[in-house]
């Protein structure tokens, strides 16, 4: 029965492309069954020959033919054994073409007769015509049908052909948690008859032995094999390489996250950690988040206990790398910055000479203990975790109150009780802020535009930490030198802003329980007002602008009048102190601090696009924070007086103020300010009670945090002179004869700011001829060594390769150094080193792990 017409004209096509690649091809057809179709095909390019017991005439006419010309014999008979063959040169140089099934999706895809048993056990996957067309694209010369299949599994998946990326693509196909998920494996490869072949190759990479191979319990055997938590597993060393690529798969991320919080209470891992044996160290082990967990509740035992600092800050680098650190980034950071705290008390000594020597001392050193201590608080309060950070959140709470502020605080004020004015040597009064820091540059012709930025509140320890961080961008923006003003008393806004303006005489209007302030006659209160004072002073060329007014000015239009009309642009930004001084949201002080400081990089950024060169950034005023509530006994009552028209908790304003204990009286005059009025300020921690405020934020007193008012100047960077350390490879084998790869890398110069900036570096082995297969665990470090000493900048590498190394004998491998960039999830290639895999006594590969 002939063949219907679409089989005919596959079978045309199929004859076309042999004779494409052959000369002659030979067309056996023991039952006759094809005879039609062969009469039926034309060719321009091929004579057809049926042959019929004239074998020796046709091989005589082949020969005679010239060398292009195609010849297709037809013989309706079965192919003789080859020592009865007469046309046997011809078949073994030319082509035999069949017409079944198997053998035409073999002619469609490229491949030879051998190739006929997998073509018909695999019948459903060459069925579809855009398979085919796919499988001969990636067809090379020497696939066995090892290879075949996996190209063909890695067409159906839609992935490379590795079957690693076939796991990877499976995990993603399956919620874990639903028990009646049908397995992807089987829906993928299934009907195709390939899901043995899938576990074969799932068995040869990983050792996973299994009658029933399914995806669940190969699950569970990968995380035992990888992670030092039980049970045990048995894979090979591979699954510790698959996992750590599973982990950093951007795409399938998600995936090993919902794997591996469902394996954690599928294998009981918190049961284990919560009672682990004696010595049970996980490294850097992170196939759980539980593991996490455990590492940070032990460094938060370990801290109270014996541990050295030196030692809970290694655990914590190398936990640095952990896939689920930067989820507990917080955690980790509040323990750091417990530690710096804790170092830092160990060596101070918070004793107070003088006035000016306590100035200089907590410009110098004293202030990084405020700093620690907040840093410990945001880090804790994000973080979220109260149960478990509670006792190191105590012992902070305790250290930084009762070590730090209360005698700070009080050597503090035995020196203010013997002033009898509010001035010093050591730092400049805040009043002359402007004519510093403004009138001086803007008079010179170094400075034609100066942008001025005052925070409300941003205390002289925020203020070194926001211009460290811009330090540490070098190159990317900004010089910051910080320096700092005795700020004006009483310490509260309207007296600190009035102090940063213009002017030689500034007056309080007592009457007013508000008690706003004026700069020779002019009020000084709010932006209207302060744009008068600035407007007079530089001649219509100065402005005072809201800092989410300047925020949203148009660059090219708004923003480029600004700059043409003004040569001084004042910018007020609030964002600490209207967090802090209320008491539903004092609590969230330390926030406010962090959410400032993005917003102060928002308006330098706007003054670069404004092509602004020069700024400023100053404060009103200081202030006093503790995280829990205040101690009830550091409340001091209001003294007697003849009148106290304004109350405050740091400050009072009145006449006839009667001196008592642990309080200090300044007039006006000693201040420095007009009237005739007498200011108390309780001294230490104290704060006068007042219904409806807060007690955690507090300001308007002497203390140092207070009163020490921080001056940035900033520079706008022209060259960036800095550059990334470099990498050298060190001692790199050029064989590789055991299962570790063991060098060095140098680091060429030390870290320095501005100059030599660290780098993160993922270093790992691939084979050559592969660059999708990784061979090892790749290994992350960072190259952040400030060692002066060129030996101490060198760190030995040692890399496990994997058992799949094995399968590379006798190849070239590619050991590869990456730099990890912030944001940018694929790292850049700095350096490869090709070193040959040498195994002298067989594959021995299975027993490293």
């Amino acid at each position: 029965m002939p063949a219907s017409p679409a089989a005919t004209s596959r079978i045309h096509e199929s004859l076309d492309a042999a004779l494409a690649r052959k000369r002659v091809v030979l067309w056996y057809d023991p039952n006759g069954e094809w005879a039609s179709e062969f009469d039926d095909y034309q060719s321009a390019a091929a004579e057809k020959l049926r042959v019929e017991g004239n074998e020796f005439s046709v091989k005589v006419a082949i020969s005679r033919a010239p060398l292009e010309q195609r010849f297709l014999l037809y013989l309706p008979c079965a192919k003789p054994p080859e020592p009865d063959n007469w046309l046997l040169d011809l078949l073994l140089a030319g082509h035999e073409f069949t017409a079944d099934r198997a053998s035409l999706d073999l002619e469609d895809v490229g491949l030879t007769l051998e190739f006929k048993d997998l073509a018909q056990q695999h019948k459903e996957f060459f069925k579809a015509k855009a398979r085919k067309d796919k499988l001969k694209k990636l067809l090379r010369p020497n696939d066995d049908e090892r290879a075949l299949r996996l190209k063909m599994l890695a067409i159906l998946a839609k992935q490379d052909a590795s079957i690693d990326l076939l796991l990877l693509h499976a995990f993603t196909q399956i919620d874990p948690t639903d028990p009646d998920a049908e397995d992807p494996i089987e829906a993928l490869y299934g009907k195709h008859q390939l899901t043995d072949h899938f576990w074969a190759a799932v068995a040869s990479k990983f050792g996973y032995i299994n009658p029933n191979p399914n995806l669940r319990d190969f699950a569970v055997a990968l995380f035992s094999s990888a992670s030092c938590v039980p049970p045990k597993g048995d894979l090979e060393s591979h699954a510790r390489v698959f996992l750590s690529w599973w982990k950093d798969s951007v795409k399938s991320r998600s995936a090993f996250e919902q794997w591996s919080n469902h394996l954690a209470d599928q294998l009981k891992v918190e049961a284990f950690l919560l009672d682990p044996p004696q010595g049970f160290d996980p490294g850097d082990d992170d196939s759980y988040q539980l593991i996490e967990q455990f590492c940070i509740r032990r460094l938060l035992e370990r801290f109270h206990a014996t541990a050295t600092d030196g030692e809970l800050q290694e655990t914590i680098r190398q936990r640095s790398s952990s896939c689920w650190f930067e989820q507990h980034a917080h955690g980790y950071r509040a323990i750091e910055q417990a530690l710096q705290f804790r170092s830092l008390l160990a060596s101070a000594d918070l004793q107070v000479p003088s006035i000016d020597e306590g100035l200089k001392r907590y410009c110098n050193s004293w202030w990084k203990l405020d700093q620690a201590y907040r840093r410990f608080s945001f880090h804790e309060r994000s973080y979220s975790q109260p149960g478990l950070m509670q006792s190191l959140r105590s012992w902070m709470e305790n250290q930084y109150v009762n070590n730090v502020l209360l005698p700070l605080t009080n050597h503090w004020s035995d020196r203010v009780t013997e002033m009898s004015s509010w001035s010093c040597e050591a730092l400049p009064p805040q009043q002359q802020f402007h004519m510093r820091y403004v009138h001086a540059p803007l008079s010179s012709r170094e400075v034609k535009r100066l942008f001025v930025v005052i925070s409300d509140a941003l205390r002289y320890e925020a203020a070194r930490d926001f211009a460290g961080r811009l330090q540490a961008q070098s190159g990317k923006g900004w010089q910051a030198e910080v320096d700092a003003v005795l700020g004006v008393l009483p310490s509260y806004t309207q007296l600190g802003m009035a102090a940063l303006l213009p002017g030689n005489k500034r007056a309080i209007n007592t009457s007013d329980s508000n008690a706003p302030v004026t700069v020779d006659g002019s009020s000084a209160s709010g932006t209207d007002n302060r744009d008068k004072i600035l407007k007079a002073y530089a001649k219509e060329r100065g402005i005072a602008i809201q800092a989410e007014d300047f925020l949203n000015l148009a660059t090219s239009t708004d923003g480029a009048e600004l700059t043409r009309n003004h040569d001084l642009i004042v910018i007020y930004h609030n964002r600490i102190d209207r967090i802090g001084d209320k008491r539903e949201s004092e609590a969230d002080t330390c926030k406010a601090v962090e959410d400032g400081f993005a917003e102060l990089e928002q308006i330098l950024r706007k003054i670069s696009s404004l092509k602004g060169n020069r700024a400023v950034i100053t404060a009103d005023h200081g202030f006093l924070f503790q995280q829990e509530p205040v101690d009830a006994n550091d409340r001091s009552a209001f003294p007697q007086a003849e009148e106290l028209t304004i109350k405050k908790k740091r400050f009072a304003i009145g006449s006839g103020i009667e001196p008592a204990a642990g309080q200090k009286i300044f007039t006006a005059e000693q201040l420095k300010l007009e009237g005739d009025w007498q200011a108390v300020f309780p001294l230490g921690l104290d704060r006068f009670p007042r219904s409806g405020a807060g007690n955690r934020f507090v300001h308007g007193g002497t203390s140092l945090q207070e009163v020490v008012v921080p001056v940035i100047t900033l520079k706008k960077e022209r060259k960036d002179e800095s550059r990334e350390v470099k990498a050298e490879l060190l001692r790199v084998p050029e064989k590789i004869t055991t299962a570790r790869l063991k060098f060095s890398l140098f680091q060429d110069e030390p870290c320095e700011a501005k100059r030599f900036l660290p780098i993160t570096l993922r270093i790992s082995v691939v084979p050559k001829t592969n660059d999708k297969e990784l061979l090892c665990e790749p290994a992350t470090l960072r190259l952040d060594s400030t060692a002066v000493e060129p030996r101490e900048r060198e760190q030995l590498i040692d890399l496990k390769l994997s058992n799949a190394a094995g399968n590379y004998n006798n190849q070239l491998l590619e050991l590869r150094i990456d730099q990890m960039l912030e944001g940018v999830q694929t790292p850049v290639r700095l350096e490869t080193k090709e070193v040959k895999l040498l195994q002298p006594f067989g594959n021995d590969f299975d027993d490293f792990g």
